[in-house]
């Protein structure tokens, strides 16, 4: 049964507070008017993105209707909200300020009104509006996968013809390899929203009260939001941001809230091995800190988001690499799923891998410098033999420059 609360008392406190995964949506982005006509009544809503949500109710015999109460939910929340409008006539209306009021974007919004006409009582059926970001003109293209259980929908701004069909690729890539790296009942359906660069994500999100910083993701909103500012380097955009949005969206799909709990290691790490390219960034400066012996302790992973977040990320990448190679994905998953049912990343590592994280963190170590080494010794070897080369293309040259 649906929860009943007024809108001056609970609407604004669990507004700030939500965090939903809308399980369907009905149309898309460009739809924000839906209508409906019961008898003579219509009922119908718009909205200014940030600004106002309108609802209003029409009679057609003014003396049909004497007085209204609105009622509205947001997403799948179980909780629904009421405002009372006395002595219409005719006409009921109610705007909600959304500049003092903050509704979580790319959702849904379930409404319906209770009417007293003649005495009696009076319900007119339940409609959905979707809130979106109507700020753009958005390409959208449908992608079916297995994976996903149903119809994941992409959508892009700009000239670009190809822009949602890259992104299409490389999340159908993408899933199955999350999925073996985290524990999936299944995935909810879900929207990707690419964004021509990060001030205008920033900006649609400080619409709706959110603050946003390059890299962060909102996985509570049950989207994926990218950015791609250049056209050129769209392949390598979209990899980074899908990696990082998609890993954190489904770990919040399988886990919701207990999600923040996992350890900060395991989303950086996912998302650095799903990425599907190499960041040579990120490799210098994991192999300039193994040189110096300056390498995160595995401890401090485990419990914090240290300062130097490009180590962290490319350690954390190197750590599940390194379990994944050495104990299976079986073991990812089980450490994913121990620390979301509350275990410590210690337990959740003797656990997984009968090791400690100090134990780990040293074999990891072994492995990684002995790989360095290796590294070395074949780049050394190919410099070595160039040389040689260019030294033996040089005494040929001067054998036949002194031959008469």
């Amino acid at each position: 049964m649906n929860r009943r609360k007024s809108l001056t008392h609970a609407l604004l406190p669990v507004i700030c507070g939500l965090a939903t995964v809308v399980l369907w949506v009905t149309a898309g982005p460009a739809d924000v008017r839906a209508q409906v006509e019961t008898g003579e009544l219509q009922s119908t809503a718009d909205y200014v993105y940030g600004q106002t949500l309108n609802f209003n109710l029409h009679a057609t015999d003014p003396d049909q209707l004497e007085s209204a109460v609105l009622y509205f939910r947001l997403g799948n929340s179980p909780d629904s909200y009421s405002v009372d409008i006395p002595d219409v006539a005719g006409d009921a209306s109610f705007s909600l300020d959304l500049t003092q009021t903050r509704l979580p974007p790319y959702g849904t919004i379930t409404y319906w009104w209770e009417i007293e006409s003649g005495g009696s009582t009076l319900r007119v059926r339940e409609q959905i509006i979707r809130y979106v970001d109507d700020q753009f003109n958005w390409r959208q293209l449908n992608i079916t996968d297995d994976h996903a259980g149903g119809t994941i929908t992409v959508y892009w701004t700009g000239d670009s013809e190809t822009l949602g069909e890259q992104a299409s690729n490389i999340i159908l890539e993408m899933l199955p390899e999350i999925g073996g790296l985290i524990p999936l009942a299944h995935i909810i359906p879900f929207e990707v929203y690419i964004y021509p660069s990060t001030a205008d994500l920033g900006a649609a999100l400080k619409l709706a009260g959110r603050d946003h910083s390059p890299g962060q993701t909102h996985p509570d909103l049950g989207v994926a939001l990218v950015t791609v500012v250049n056209p050129q380097t769209a392949e390598s955009e979209l990899r980074q941001g899908l990696s990082r949005s998609l890993v954190d969206l489904l770990l919040f799909q399988a886990f919701e809230q207990a999600a923040a709990d996992l350890a900060p290691w395991i989303s950086q790490g996912v998302a650095g091995v799903v990425r599907g390219e190499r960041d040579v960034r990120l490799e210098d400066t994991l192999a300039s800190a193994l040189e110096l012996e300056a390498t995160i302790p595995f401890s401090v992973l485990c419990s914090e988001a240290p300062a130097n977040q490009d180590l962290a990320a490319a350690q954390s990448a190197a750590m599940v690499r390194y379990i994944v190679d050495s104990y299976g994905e079986g073991a990812m998953r089980s450490i994913v799923a121990s620390q979301a049912n509350g275990e410590s990343c210690a337990a959740a590592l003797r656990q997984a891998v009968q090791l400690s994280p100090q134990q780990l963190e040293a074999a990891w170590l072994r492995a990684a410098r002995s790989t360095e080494g290796s590294r070395d010794v074949a780049e050394i070897s190919v410099w070595l033999i160039l040389v040689l080369a260019g030294f033996g293309l040089g005494g040929l040259l001067l054998v036949r420059s002194a031959r008469p």
